[in-house]
């Protein structure tokens, strides 16, 4: 049952070192999933594409405020409200409603869905399982918010050195 004492999002900030450490072994847990799975798809369809255009424009045109405000973006608003959204409401009603494991994998396919990338559907399924996981397994949502920034924000550096 996911309805603790501290209600359905379970924000418990604090410990934040404990956030952090749960946060980064849940990073350096996924990736490795991810990654494999993004070769999978590469070795079997191609280059499946799906970055966001606007990324694209700003990251080419080297605009340092522009570079400033789509990183800020990426790595701690959309985080926050992702995570509020399927982590902290979506998963423990799902839950609540068809179990662990469905709920996991329901969260899992909406939030891969929700960036609306075909391409990148099978590497964000596989991030979002990682993040309910950590979710649940900490019974809070700051290191999943924190993990999800994590990822975004290296995403977006590896993004940043390639198109340098």
């Amino acid at each position: 049952q996911l309805r603790p004492n501290g209600g359905w999002v379970q924000w418990k900030f604090y410990p934040i070192k404990k956030a952090l450490v749960d946060a980064l072994q849940g990073w350096l847990i996924v990736t490795p999933f991810v990654l494999l799975v993004s070769l999978i798809i590469n070795f079997f369809v191609g280059d499946p594409g799906g970055s966001n255009p606007l990324l694209e424009m700003v990251l080419q045109s080297k605009n340092f405020w522009a570079l400033g405000i789509i990183f800020l973006t990426t790595a701690l608003v959309a985080p926050f409200f992702e995570e509020f959204l399927f982590r902290g409401i979506l998963l423990p009603v799902l839950v609540d409603k068809q179990g662990k494991i469905l709920g996991i994998i329901l969260s899992a396919l909406i939030f891969a869905l929700a960036h609306l990338s075909v391409g990148e559907l099978p590497p964000l399924f596989v991030l979002g399982v990682g993040l309910a996981i950590l979710r649940l397994s900490s019974g809070r949502l700051f290191p999943s918010i924190m993990m999800h920034s994590l990822w975004n924000g290296v995403t977006f550096v590896n993004l940043l050195l390639l198109s340098a």
